[in-house]
């Protein structure tokens, strides 16, 4: 059985995704893997309760691809080797997750912010979740 090199890359077009995406180059590169990377817009803006909220998931989603097309230029990642994909979802660890599983991601690297304290407590930890959710194994590169 074939052992897939799908290295699957949570970007937020942070300082902390972008170290994790060094390191998924690294990888892919040595193992002639492939990346793919995610982008998760949160549902919350895709489907309000109440109508107007549109524009912004649209502006979202727009920014979005324009960082993604800027990030591949940077990094030099090659169309025809790498993806890109933006996806939707209420819970951003599980939507990864997901994804993961659909393209069959030999492995998922992600950032983490390193939030302590009440912010980890407000916010939660998508990389602690994604790690409590994934069904392949996570590298979690830190700053």
């Amino acid at each position: 059985m074939a052992v897939s090199r799908t290295y699957l890359v949570p970007v937020d077009f942070s300082k902390s995704s972008e170290i994790a995406l060094n390191q998924a180059i690294e990888m892919a590169r040595e193992n002639r893997g492939k990346l793919l990377l995610v982008h998760v817009i949160s549902a919350t803006f895709a489907y309000p309760l109440e109508g107007g909220f549109s524009d912004i998931f649209e502006a979202l989603e727009k920014n979005a691809r324009e960082s993604m097309k800027k990030l591949f230029q940077r990094k030099r990642l090659k169309p025809a080797r790498d993806r890109s994909i933006l996806i939707t979802g209420l819970d951003p660890a599980q939507a990864i997750v997901r994804q993961a599983k659909k393209s069959r991601a030999s492995m998922i690297i992600m950032g983490s912010h390193g939030r302590t304290g009440l912010q980890k407590f407000l916010l939660g930890s998508v990389a602690e979740r994604t790690l409590r959710y994934a069904h392949c194994p996570v590298l979690i590169v830190k700053k």
